[in-house]
């Protein structure tokens, strides 16, 4: 019997951050896999009616184009909550960012960790309010729970937003970033052509802890070495709030897809200093272009990176200092980093992501002609 799936595909709408991007490659993944493996008709990704005509983020999925259902009258969490469980029954509902139908059961979900919890400092009180409630009630109603590292299944089971022992354990994939071009206008455009630099990305979230890592880099006192801050919507979103400035930090504002892969690739290190993680894309993808890692020992970073990193502690500024110091004057150390980043890299690959996730699903269902088609 086919696997019948439905995607929950509000992501869509939303700019891409960590989640979104999670969302649209394990989409094309799962796609990829239903094809090659006979295992029924492509996913129809479910939108809000209201939304309106979502064709070129759609597109962008590749060929072919994937179907898309604009389902009722609502639209965000009303929508989500109200018409998406009512369609297609009897089909599995996919929905991998986080937020699901309290009341349907057969579905999976992707709950990707407890930041808002752990850090409740980096969310408003409604937003940690609705997702505990939601988060609660969709972990012990879906037939399916998925979570994205170790690390976010010990903290969703200790806060008791999951059962203990529901929840699977996704490998994410970063293999992504190998189908992009990079895009090296943004060195000429930034000034980095001939000066070297580390790089970060900026968030002005609590837990990403990026002052610890600015005052580091100032009191590290690294001669003719920037630090280059990307994200915000423009470069003024950490001036304006507070940030330390220097000669050496820039704070260069949003960055596409391939300017940011061509960041990486001719950074001397990539810096990661939150204080904690439900996953770690970002000091992954720096590792997919060989760029050396300075990551946090906070959340699940050390489990993604391995050792293929060097580690500092994110309450420890002192030890930010130090790393810096290490790996910008270390030749011989960023060459032995760049190697290991990129056999680590090689082992995250979406496919195998979506194996894993659709496996799950037809254990569930006993569906032995799924299972020995998904087996290698």
């Amino acid at each position: 019997m086919p696997l019948k799936l439905v995607l929950n595909g509000r992501f869509l709408v939303r700019p891409v951050t960590g989640v979104e991007r999670l969302a649209i490659e394990l989409t094309r993944a799962i796609r990829a896999v239903v094809a090659t493996r006979g295992l029924g008709d492509d996913v129809d990704i479910v939108v809000p009616s209201a939304t309106g005509d979502q064709h070129e983020k759609v597109a962008s999925f590749g060929p072919p184009v994937p179907s898309i259902m604009p389902v009722g009258r609502l639209d965000g969490h009303a929508w989500e909550q109200i018409e998406l469980p009512k369609v297609a029954p009897k089909a599995w509902l996919l929905n991998f960012c986080n937020i699901a139908p309290m009341t349907r059961m057969r579905q999976a979900v992707v709950i990707c960790d407890a930041q808002f919890v752990l850090h409740p400092e980096s969310y408003s009180w409604a937003f940690r309010t609705w997702y505990r409630v939601v988060l609660t009630v969709v972990a012990r109603r879906a037939a399916a729970v998925f979570t994205i590292s170790e690390f976010s299944k010990g903290q969703l089971e200790r806060f008791g937003i999951v059962p203990k022992g529901k929840a699977h354990v996704l490998k994410l994939g970063v293999d992504h970033l190998n189908d992009l071009v990079a895009d090296d206008s943004v060195l000429e455009r930034c000034g980095l052509r001939s000066r070297p630099y580390v790089l970060a990305i900026g968030s002005l979230a609590r837990h990403k802890n990026l002052p610890t890592l600015i005052d580091a880099f100032i009191a590290a006192n690294l001669p003719g070495v920037d630090l280059v801050v990307a994200g915000g919507s423009n470069e003024r979103v950490f001036h304006d709030a507070g940030l330390r400035e220097a000669d050496n930090v820039r704070y260069i504002g949003r960055v596409s897809d391939g300017e940011l892969k061509a960041l990486y690739g001719n950074a001397l290190a990539f810096a990661c200093p939150s204080l904690s993680e439900g996953f770690g894309f970002t000091p992954l993808e720096a590792m997919t272009t060989g760029c050396p890692v300075i990551a946090t020992t906070g959340g699940a970073v050390p489990e993604v990176c391995g050792d293929a990193a060097i580690y500092a502690d994110p309450h420890n500024q002192a030890a930010w200092e130090d790393a810096l110091r290490r790996i910008v004057t270390d030749a011989g150390l960023r060459a032995d980093l760049a190697e290991r980043a990129g056999r680590r890299a090689q082992q995250f690959v979406w496919r195998d992501t979506a194996v894993q996730m659709l496996t799950v699903l037809a254990t569930q269902d006993g569906d032995q002609a799924a299972l020995t088609a998904l087996t290698p």
